[in-house]
């Protein structure tokens, strides 16, 4: 812990700073600062910045220790780290039910976005090289492509044999079509995000 004091001493050497606290969050799948602050000696509150490139040790040991406590009694994903001008300091570790329900919800919107986005790329790359895809000739006479759907909506589940059950269906003209080798699409978002939420629907 040494070494990881002396660092954060040395980024706030040019400030008059009597007390330094830096709290960390951390996730399954990332780890940063929630707060990263120093009290001044006129108990004025100012923020500060240490590259994670600067304090990497701090963080491998937070990730590894999270890793090992996290189906235990001792699970946390918070971390607190207060600092004093004589360099003596107090540390805490906790869980934050709230926040870990936040960070689950968070994630999850932005894997959602990111698997509509890639089965809405795929299923307009597997029609148009097999010419599924409507075209017209725009005002310039260059050919563009024009969408074989005007709605969607599709279900995947990862059962517990990592098997892939899903279910979709394209509405076009207020026709409901089920694609063309939408499976395969699905096979490569469930390889890519392998472990992935064992549900998810997206419109």
């Amino acid at each position: 812990m040494r070494d990881i004091i002396e660092i954060i001493v040395s980024h706030l050497k040019e400030f008059k700073w009597k007390q330094a606290e830096i709290v960390i969050q951390i996730t399954p799948a990332s780890i940063g600062y929630e707060t990263l602050f120093f009290i001044d000696e006129n108990n004025n509150v100012e923020d500060f910045w240490i590259d994670f490139k600067n304090i990497r040790k701090l963080f491998d040991r937070l990730r590894k220790n999270y890793n090992e406590s996290k189906d235990t009694a001792d699970k946390f994903n918070r971390y607190k780290l207060i600092l004093r001008k004589d360099e003596t300091f107090l540390d805490k570790y906790w869980w934050d039910a709230e926040e870990d329900k936040k960070d689950l919800l968070d994630g999850a919107e932005v894997f959602y976005q990111w698997v509509n986005e890639r089965m809405m790329s795929m299923i307009f790359e597997y029609e148009k090289d097999n010419d599924l895809v409507p075209t017209q000739y725009d005002s310039d006479g260059d050919l563009e492509y024009l969408s074989s759907w005007d709605s969607g909506k599709f279900t995947f589940h990862i059962n517990e044999k990592n098997e892939l059950e899903y279910r979709i269906v394209l509405t076009k003209d207020g026709k409901e079509r089920v694609p063309d080798r939408a499976d395969i699409a699905l096979r490569k978002i469930a390889r890519i995000c392998n472990p992935c939420p064992h549900s998810a629907s997206t419109i």
